[in-house]
């Protein structure tokens, strides 16, 4: 039994606390993965609770049982965008509907990313209400999304609401960090890593795969961040091996960018398979199987499921690291060191004065985009971010500067070489892969995830509401926006 607050503070005994879930869709990825395993390891736990996962769009996966669409949750322009009253309306409705009541806590996921404009102020009104909310953040319209923070234009002063009864969710110590400068005197925020499930049984009948031999799979789905062109950067240096990624994207706006990287590489015969994982003859686990190793070229993570996941299923990883995302898991007792945090060319290579210009060029519109003035020294600190020593990021460059070099290696031994240096291919010892697969389910069991979360929903749930008052979301930009943080490929 737990005695929890109702909107109008009357104390109410009560044997299931009911949850409503909401997110734009729940389409195949991070997110939606996030609230299958969420779903997943609550039913593992005694306690009594009651889902209902609301979404914008048909759910087609099979691991979430109580789905129901609400028309005007899913992603929509300034221009469509819906009445934010009549969304708030038609979650409330949707919930009861499957509840059977009003649901005692609004697990609300990237409320304020900015890919519906109606989202933000429908929850606001629920906050408004005093209708417990959990504000759980995997992405920022603040961190290189000048066009989503646009669209929150007129719901910007109203995008962080906070009272005793609404809390946040950080996926790492980062954004933890700027969600505690921002909530100031408010309750700090939950520091919550994403569960890492047990990967499937792997004892299926083997057979004969149509697959490439010494593969190395970045298992993802393609976006501009992932760094696609950094994926066929060590299919140049690397003739010997074969490298693929997952899946094509879903957002039409990367999908030129993307069959032009398609096209380039088969132009260049370079040892790469994209969207290997499209097969419908093969399962995403065959794949992994055949694979001789994970990697991952990403150059922005929310929380860094890839760093992670391929240790539970038995496979090393290698590639592109992110030391401001994994330094929770090295303190946690993951070995992350063989993997490098930039990949380096010599500067020379490419044309100095053009290259300037395409930073001064993108850092001014960045700003200009996020309607901000642009600090004097903003051009030599992020030139000095992107270059050392003469030495240029692969991974901070756009995609016609990344064609030139990958051409460039492609036909260059020595610079292959050190490429293949940098990049640190080879076989980990055993002792590292185990220690790694250890320290994953030791610290991201989805029983550790769930329990964690369940104290979340009781202390909310439990807690009196109060008025609430709007948090200054121009704390986040100022953390986000720094040229030293500029990358060329996280640009228009």
């Amino acid at each position: 039994m737990l005695d929890v607050r109702s909107p109008n503070n009357s104390t109410v005994r009560i044997s299931t606390v009911k949850i409503a879930v909401v997110h734009y869709h729940l389409e195949p990825g991070g997110v939606t993965r996030v609230i299958e395993n969420t779903f997943d390891a609550f039913a593992q736990l005694p306690e009594q609770t009651k889902f209902v996962a609301l979404s914008g769009r048909p759910y087609q996966g099979k691991n979430i049982q109580d789905v129901a669409v609400v028309e005007g949750l899913d992603y929509i322009t300034p221009s469509q965008t819906v009445d934010p009253t009549r969304l708030r309306e038609n979650l409330e409705k949707a919930a009861r509907t499957a509840l059977g009541t009003a649901p005692d806590l609004w697990h609300v996921h990237n409320h304020s990313l900015g890919k519906n404009p109606a989202l933000p102020e429908a929850i606001h009104q629920l906050a408004e209400r005093g209708h417990p909310l959990l504000l759980h953040i995997h992405d920022f319209a603040e961190d290189g999304r000048p066009g989503n923070y646009h669209a929150l234009l007129p719901v910007r002063n109203r995008l962080y609401p906070a009272g005793s009864h609404i809390r946040y969710v950080a996926l790492n110590r980062r954004d933890h960090h700027f969600l505690t400068d921002l909530s100031c005197n408010h309750p700090n925020p939950i520091l919550l890593p994403n569960a890492i499930p047990e990967p499937p049984d792997a004892k299926s009948p083997l057979r004969t795969l149509n697959l490439p031999e010494h593969l190395h799979l970045y298992p993802v789905r393609a976006v501009r961040r992932k760094n696609l062109g950094e994926l066929a950067l060590l299919a140049a240096a690397h003739s010997d091996l074969h490298f693929a990624n997952s899946l094509g994207p879903t957002n039409p706006e990367f999908r030129p960018k993307y069959e032009r990287w398609k096209a380039f590489s088969a132009e260049r015969n370079l040892p790469i398979t994209f969207g290997i994982g499209e097969n419908p003859d093969l399962s995403f686990s065959e794949v992994v199987n055949a694979s001789q190793a994970l990697v991952t070229t990403s150059v922005a993570e929310g929380f860094g499921l890839g760093f992670l996941e391929p240790w539970t299923f038995g496979k090393n990883l290698f590639g592109r690291n992110i030391p401001e995302v994994t330094e929770d898991f090295a303190n946690l007792g993951l070995e992350l060191d063989h993997l490098y945090s930039r990949m380096e060319l010599p500067l020379e290579l490419l044309p100095k004065q053009e290259l300037e210009s395409r930073i001064a060029s993108a850092l001014k519109k960045l700003y200009v985009d996020y309607e901000c003035t642009l600090p004097e020294s903003a051009l030599d600190m992020a030139k000095n971010s992107i270059c050392h020593n003469g030495k240029i990021d692969f991974g901070r460059l756009d995609e016609p500067f990344q064609e030139m070099l990958v051409s460039i290696v492609s036909d260059s031994p020595d610079l292959a070489v050190e490429i293949q240096t940098q990049a640190n291919l080879g076989n980990l010892s055993s002792r590292t892969l185990k220690t790694n697969a250890f320290a994953v389910r030791e610290n991201f069991s989805q029983n550790a995830y769930a329990q964690r979360l369940w104290t979340v929903y009781k202390e909310l749930t439990t807690t009196k509401d109060d008025r609430v008052e709007n948090l200054n979301g121009n704390i986040l930009l100022k953390h986000f926006l720094n040229p030293v943080r500029m990358n060329l490929l996280r640009t228009d």
